[in-house]
């Protein structure tokens, strides 16, 4: 016998299915969505999407139907997974991360999707524009501009300005973790700090980066990328024993003990995900709906961190958090 977290482990799909015989919101259909995920799961974020569904009056066992599917630890399968979810012929796909929308969008031209948590997704050619992204391609892009992902860097050196050598953990095989790296170069190079990139592609990299990195850098910028998300807990552990200063683009890795974070708030947006999905069993189609940004970046500071770490974080910059972890 097999359990329920030997499937996820395994990458195998965990479908649930709704019987044809309920009633639905439409008289006999059943809709049917892919949840694709670059991350492992079940995690925060699918929960999150689900109940942005279940506030919609959706009822998984009633009207709507869920398989999902995660990727993290099975990378090297992408154009299986992919052509195998287009082949079932969904009603929607959801992508959560950047390389699954990637994915997907090559591989159908009909099928709707909904992409979450996506990087520069007009450079990247999956949308025509944010306003009128054209296709069959919609969602929530996780940055506004390059200065905003360039950002956590000047936030962790006004926190620790003491630091000079900065390390940047970012994933190659992710498209959009190329974005960040770009932006937060260039950010380095006007504050004439040192920066050192780290490529992460699995899960297996981390013990091997931390050893690389160990005396090398004194703090550490973590990009909003889906595998870095997957393993936010071993890096936040990693980065406390090498006592370095380390800032997420996700808040719960401060809440795990990480120093700070700055970025959009994961859980909503992908709540609000849910809202684009109903709208397109409703009619809507992809191609008339703008791909959403971030209206609010939270700043989050963990005090307790910095105490460990003897850094005293300004008072100015304590004053702009919008959460301060005692």
């Amino acid at each position: 016998m097999i359990d329920r977290r030997g499937l996820v482990a395994s990458g195998i799909i965990i479908t649930v299915l709704a019987p044809r015989s309920v009633k639905a919101q439409r008289p006999g259909k059943v809709w049917r969505v892919v949840f694709f995920s670059v991350a492992a799961g079940p995690n925060p974020l699918a929960d999150s999407f689900r109940r942005g569904l279940k506030e919609l009056g959706y009822s998984e066992g009633r009207d709507i139907s869920i398989q999902y599917r995660w990727m993290a630890g099975h990378e090297s399968q992408y154009d299986d997974v992919t052509r195998e979810l287009v082949q079932s012929e969904p009603d929607v796909i959801v992508t959560a991360g950047h390389p699954p929308a990637v994915a997907i969008k090559k591989a159908t031209a009909q099928i709707p999707i909904v992409a979450l948590a996506v990087v520069n997704p007009v450079g990247g050619g999956l949308a025509a524009s944010i306003s009128h992204p054209g296709g069959n391609l919609t969602g929530f892009s996780l940055e506004v501009t390059p200065e905003t992902n360039a950002k956590m860097l000047e936030l962790l050196h006004e926190a620790a300005p003491k630091l000079t050598r900065i390390g940047a953990l970012w994933n190659s095989a992710n498209p959009g973790s190329r974005f960040y790296l770009d932006a937060v170069k260039q950010a380095a190079q006007s504050q004439k700090l040192t920066l050192n990139a780290y490529d992460v592609r699995r899960a297996e990299d981390i013990d091997t980066v931390f050893r690389s990195l160990r005396g090398n850098v004194e703090g550490l910028v973590v990009f909003p990328e889906g595998l870095l998300w997957t393993y936010r807990r071993n890096i936040v552990d990693a980065a406390r024993e090498a006592q370095l200063a380390t800032i997420f683009g996700y808040r719960d890795a401060t809440e795990m003990g990480a120093l700070m974070s700055y970025g959009p708030d994961l859980v909503d947006l992908f709540r609000r995900g849910a809202a684009y999905v109903d709208k397109i069993i409703k009619g809507v189609k992809p191609a008339e709906l703008p791909i959403q940004q971030p209206a609010k970046f939270e700043l989050v500071i963990n005090v307790k961190t910095a105490t460990a770490l003897n850094i005293g974080i300004p008072p100015t910059l304590l004053a702009r958090a919008d959460q301060v972890i005692e």
